[in-house]
């Protein structure tokens, strides 16, 4: 059994010339959990290959899309400025089981225990956002005109910063917490409880998770 994660940063830029109200907004939608289930013999092009001695793969997807509100000023002739005014921040996390039909109880179990683990850190993705989105407002970004071509790789990169330090706090540690739960557990060959196993690795990951994680 195994976990594989994977992140996306999706973008959106808001250019304004006149001044902004500064604010931060941060959607956390709920998380889309699915089950696939496969033949093992003829697994489907789209599922993560498994290698020789795994039976079960459950992939997780933490996603970022931000809108930067960005106020750019310039008097005569001089040099423009460009200042964050506002952050708009959607947060995502898709979660897909690939499970061998007629799987047994404990490759479910093991399986769900990753589920839950990303499911932990997702609880604390709005704070962790809405801090990060707080440092953004105000600072003030270096460009050398105004037209389109001058700024909007500048605030796309901007952008891109934003998202990939979100995914640092919540999707990276949540990663090291998968691979310790893959460990204590043997990838799900011991008979340590999933529920212990989610404790431990989850205490020995760089931001522990304090949520409980939802039932399903």
């Amino acid at each position: 059994m195994r976990f594989l994660g994977f992140t996306a940063a999706l973008t959106t830029i808001l250019v304004a010339a006149a001044p902004l109200r500064a604010e931060v907004q941060v959607t956390r939608t709920a998380a889309v959990v699915s089950t696939r289930s496969f033949d093992p013999k003829r697994p489907p092009p789209e599922m993560p290959p498994l290698s020789r001695d795994e039976a079960a793969v459950t992939q997780s997807k933490f996603a970022c899309g931000v809108k930067l509100d960005v106020e750019i000023t310039q008097v005569g002739g001089e040099k423009p400025t460009a200042r964050i005014a506002g952050v708009d921040a959607t947060l995502k996390l898709e979660i897909v089981l690939w499970l061998p039909r007629e799987a047994a109880g404990k490759i479910r179990a093991h399986e769900e225990g990753h589920r839950q683990i990303s499911e932990l850190y997702y609880a604390k993705a709005e704070p962790a956002a809405r801090e990060l989105a707080q440092k953004y407002v105000g600072k003030t970004l270096e460009i050398t005109g105004v037209d389109a071509a001058q700024t909007q790789p500048v605030i796309e990169r901007a952008a891109n910063e934003f998202c990939q330090e979100y995914l640092g706090r919540i999707e990276v540690p949540s990663q090291a917490a998968q691979e310790k739960y893959d460990q204590i557990t043997e990838h799900g060959r011991n008979r340590l409880s999933e529920k212990e196993a989610i404790k431990r690795a989850v205490a020995s990951a760089p931001v522990p998770a304090t949520t409980s994680p939802s039932p399903r």
